[in-house]
Parts: structure tokens; C-alpha cells; sequence
């Protein structure tokens, strides 16, 4: 496995050097901010088992994670909730996504001292939401998605 270090230098090599220097400095104030920093390691990292080679492919935001979620005020005054960051998007298997997600769900219940069970918890929440929700983007009965 490559050094972390120099991949992220590498990753970053064209940047400011002021602002690489700011962007550092920033990278080390929390095993968050650095996940949230550092999209393109944790995407390298990622194994290549079943659960990445055989997901089907979509257009990712790239970088889902707890802060690159808000709201929006629609044109027809209505408020909406989605993602809010795509300067990481690529086609991609879904579970990228997902991954990525949970991971910083975990990472940030750390941070706030939430305890593993809570964040666990959290985790579940939206999982058991794809579930039921899969089947009725699929075509497929809720029977078949495991609900």
C-alpha cells in the first residue's frame, strides 16, 4: 500500500502552495475533516470484492458524507433536501456511495462523542430506507429486496 502521505502530495502537487499549506493544517484538526478531505485516498482504498465489481454503475456525487447534504429552496417556494456537492462525480458502482456515507457517519459520531452504538444506529436508519425504497425504483416485488 503506498504511502498516504505522498499520495495525497501527489493528489495535490498542482494546488497553491499557500492554500495546500492552509488545506493541511485544516486535514489534521480531525479524523473528519481529513475523510472529508481526502475523497481520492478513501476511493483508492476501497477493496475490489463482490461488493464494488458486481454493483451496478450510476453518476455519483463522488463524495457523499455528512456535510455535502442541505437544503434548497425550489422555484415553486418549496424546501428541499439533497445533496449539495458534485466536484467529485463519477460513474461509479453504488456502493461507493453508500460506503462513503456511512463511513463518515461513523467517522463523525466519533467526533462528537456520539459512541459506537449511536452511530451504528444512525447507520442502520438509512439503510433499512434503501431497502424499502429499492424495490419501488427496481420494479422488482418488496419480497425480493429482503423486506
Amino acid at each position: 500500500m503506498p504511502n498516504a502521505v505522498k499520495t495525497i502530495r501527489a493528489f495535490n502537487a498542482d494546488r497553491d502552495p499557500e492554500r495546500l499549506a492552509m488545506k493541511y493544517a485544516i486535514l489534521r484538526s480531525s479524523p473528519f475533516v481529513f475523510l472529508r478531505g481526502t475523497c481520492h485516498l478513501f476511493h483508492d482504498r476501497l477493496p475490489s470484492g463482490a461488493l464494488f465489481a458486481k454493483a451496478p454503475l450510476a453518476w455519483l456525487c463522488g463524495d457523499a458524507h455528512l456535510e455535502n447534504f442541505g437544503s434548497y429552496k425550489g422555484d415553486n417556494r418549496l424546501v428541499y433536501f439533497d445533496l449539495n456537492d458534485f466536484d467529485e462525480a463519477a460513474l461509479a458502482p453504488v456502493t461507493w456511495e453508500l460506503v462513503r456515507f456511512l463511513t463518515s457517519v461513523l467517522v463523525a459520531g466519533d467526533g462528537l462523542s456520539r459512541g459506537a452504538t449511536s452511530s451504528r444506529s444512525a447507520c442502520r436508519k438509512p439503510l433499512s430506507g434503501m431497502v424499502l425504497a429499492m424495490p419501488l425504483y427496481s420494479g422488482l416485488p418488496a419480497s425480493s429486496a429482503g423486506v
